[in-house]
């Protein structure tokens, strides 16, 4: 049964301590030795921080669906602030593990105990908590290759902020188009099942009612007998649509066509390029090569046809080819012609990096633009669909009752 033990030791001429689980004394000994510390101190301690059992296989494989992204930024942030106070890396795992809560706290906890068996801090990561993200991980590895955590983190971090605003700014500007529309369909039911009805029943004959009434009540009398197909209508379409994206082909057809529509295409397209230059500035920056940028990039971009151009653009540069031209050789040419053209004049400059980040913002900036102008414009359309609507059910009905005044008299 393994025990935990505080060590004191000598690693390059400087003393260093800590604590590690072992099987006993002269195992936590060896396992010194072969980190390159002396050990000259050895005495039983208490486990560090929280101790927590750990999860079983259904529990890994539901913690991405039961950790937030806002949870994994926060911890993410926290290794960031200790790791710059000069906080070991296991150590700062489980301080933020014993911050954290839930399967989140349990990830941590166990990438933690791999580090101090002897794994690295990436290998612990992708093993304990791989749902992070292939970009993500991929800078906490170069991160730990070359001494440069605390930093890498920190870019994790921004990348992380950056997302999560462009979510923000997308969903603020579709809330309340969806609340009126959720609103008019509710009011829409309740007046064609339950108030048309009543209504009817005083008007006498329908064949003697005005063609705008009778039209109103055939589509009371459809919603009463097929209502239920205004909801599973669309849940069917959305399945549907699910099953198809599965289909390489027809995800890339799709979100290519997503791309070319008025008003709502360039929404995607800001979206796309603002992530594109603020991640590809970033990893760069970082001093992680172009190749693997554009592999990491890829994995993060949810538009399939703009992940389809990213892997033709790291194809060519494969082949040799400067990003550029690269770019310029896909559709990203044209989606894109800012961050074509400076990342052009970075590969003169020497300065591709803040070329992007510029790029990033403007595009970014773009977005949120664009995503005020639609709120504008759906904003005056609801109200003339919703509108409408009303004005229908009131002159028909009106007429109705006008009619059946005129047949009374």
């Amino acid at each position: 049964m393994s025990a935990w033990f505080r060590y004191t030791g000598v690693s390059a001429g400087r003393r260093v301590s800590g604590t590690h689980e072992a099987e006993d004394e002269a195992a936590l000994r060896a396992w010194l030795r072969t980190q390159g510390i002396l050990p000259m101190a050895v005495r039983p301690a208490h486990a560090p921080g929280r101790r927590m059992r750990r999860r079983s296989a259904l529990e890994r494989a539901v913690t991405p669906w039961f950790v937030g992204r806002a949870a994994v930024e926060q911890a993410f942030t926290q290794m960031a602030v200790l790791l710059r106070g000069d906080v070991a890396a296991v150590e700062s795992l489980e301080t933020v593990a014993s911050l954290s809560k839930g399967y989140l706290a349990q990830a941590l906890a166990e990438t933690a105990q791999a580090v101090r068996g002897g794994a690295s801090l990436t290998k612990a990561m992708r093993t304990a908590m791989p749902w992070v993200g292939g970009l993500y991980l991929g800078l906490i590895g170069v991160g730990e290759a070359n001494g440069a955590l605390p930093r890498m983190f920190g870019y994790a971090v921004s990348l992380m902020e950056q997302r999560r605003r462009l979510r923000s700014e997308t969903v603020r500007a579709l809330t309340y188009p969806a609340i009126v529309v959720l609103m008019g369909l509710g009011v829409g039911y309740y007046v064609s099942t339950v108030a048309i009805p009543q209504i009817v029943s005083v008007m006498g004959d329908p064949s003697r009612l005005p063609p705008v009434t009778r039209s109103l009540l055939d589509v009371s009398a459809w919603v009463q007998a097929y209502g239920y197909w205004l909801i599973l209508g669309p849940l069917a379409a959305a399945a549907a649509v699910a099953v198809l994206r599965k289909l390489p082909g027809i995800n890339v057809a799709a979100d290519r066509i997503l791309l070319a529509l008025p008003l709502f295409g360039k929404v995607g397209r800001f979206a796309g390029n603002a992530l594109f230059g603020n991640t590809l500035s970033i990893l760069l920056d970082s001093g992680i090569s172009v190749v693997e940028s554009l592999a990491l990039i890829r994995g993060t971009l949810t538009n399939a046809f703009y992940r389809s151009q990213v892997a033709l653009a790291r194809e060519g540069v494969l082949a040799g080819k400067p990003l550029s031209e690269s770019f310029g050789a896909t559709a990203l040419g044209r989606l894109a012609p800012l961050t074509r053209a400076l990342v052009r004049v970075g590969e003169s400059s020497g300065s591709m990096a803040e070329g992007l980040r510029y790029v990033g913002e403007h595009y970014a900036q773009e977005l949120a633009r664009r995503l005020d102008l639609l709120g504008k414009l759906v904003e005056p359309a609801l109200v003339i669909v919703v509108g409408g609507m009303v004005a229908y059910v009131y002159i028909a009905f009106f007429m109705g009752m006008a009619a059946m005044n005129a047949a009374a008299a």
